[in-house]
């Protein structure tokens, strides 16, 4: 019998969310080892909250520069990107929403295309 793809998934990534809070944990008692007085509850509580989502962020930013360096290995150009004014693009995915419902999705990125170039790349939540 085959385990489901979905626990198999869950095994393959456990890993990945299980790392950040181990690591917070073991450099928490390296504090509290080094100072010989427990980390207070405004430090713990901040730090476990904040691992999962600082790995994530930490990890697209090494992606992006991963790329940039790959590119620039093989005298590549990563195309124009379209700039953002709110963080993951939430305001650029807001108007395709507004755009969608007017029916032509292209109408957010015309402007830009016909001012700069007609290749670009769009980094969207990340």
């Amino acid at each position: 019998m085959q385990l489901p793809p979905g626990l198999i998934a869950l095994v393959r990534l456990l890993p990945r969310l299980v790392f950040a809070p181990t690591t917070v944990y073991i450099n928490l008692r390296v504090y509290e080892a080094l100072l010989g007085q427990p980390a207070s509850q405004w430090l713990r509580v901040p730090a476990y909250l904040l691992a999962l989502p600082a790995t994530f962020a930490a990890s697209i930013l090494y992606a992006h520069i991963r790329e940039r360096r790959q590119a620039a290995r093989h005298r590549a150009v990563i195309p124009q990107s379209i700039n953002y004014r709110w963080p993951g693009a939430l305001d650029k995915i807001s108007a395709l929403v507004r755009n969608f419902s007017d029916g032509y999705l292209g109408r957010l990125i015309y402007p830009f295309c016909s001012s700069n170039t007609d290749v670009l790349t769009r980094r969207t939540f990340s």
